[in-house]
């Protein structure tokens, strides 16, 4: 692929970004996206063989760049591994409320609709929160090894709980707005994992 159809792709990925993570899978419309994009309506199916293949390139995006973010903070020895996963939810929180009610996060609006798309969408769904969950429990083994974290927890149940947990916070701050729903999550999950003194 030439760099200028790159670019237009790349484009495209990122309206298509904005435009799912406001109105959903099945809300969006390509037309606005190209205009968006400023790419000529016959291009799409030149980039793209379907809608489906386009969220998937989204999502593969998407994916791309929270895996680096998180490997970059959860790798920063810095600081303790307890409080990497604190200051990992935390930016998480600065970020979507910065961006509250029209933002979220692109693997919950996928998974509201999922039994609607494809078992091959579903299945790479399935794998990025596998991948997201593996990145925290490998946080949580350190956190234990480190004695910050409770040693009877188990760490990968620990870390799926933590992500459908934050999940239905992004639900909530959506319908309402109110940052309480973070501060909420982070009190008593936090508290569930801390070692008790």
């Amino acid at each position: 692929m030439s760099k200028q159809n790159h670019a237009t792709r790349s484009r495209l990925v990122a309206e298509g970004l904005k435009s799912m993570l406001i109105n959903g899978y099945d809300g969006i419309g390509l037309n606005s996206i190209l205009d968006a994009a400023g790419v000529p309506k016959g291009s799409f199916y030149y980039f793209f063989k379907s809608k489906e293949d386009f969220a998937t390139a989204i999502l593969d995006a998407y994916e791309s760049h929270y895996f680096a973010t998180r490997s970059a903070l959860f790798s920063d020895f810095s600081t303790s591994p307890l409080q990497r996963l604190k200051e990992y939810f935390n930016e998480a929180e600065r970020l979507h409320m910065a961006q509250a009610p029209m933002g979220g996060c692109l693997y919950g609006v996928f998974g509201q609709t999922a039994t609607a798309r494809t078992p091959a969408f579903r299945e790479r769904l399935a794998a990025v929160f596998r991948r997201w969950e593996a990145q925290i429990e490998g946080l949580l083994e350190e956190a234990q090894a480190a004695g910050e974290v409770d040693p009877t927890l188990n760490p990968q149940e620990a870390a799926a709980f933590l992500i459908e947990a934050y999940e239905g916070v992004l639900i909530r701050i959506k319908v309402d707005g109110n940052p309480e729903a973070f501060q909420r999550f982070k009190r008593f999950a936090f508290a569930a994992l801390e070692v008790r003194r």
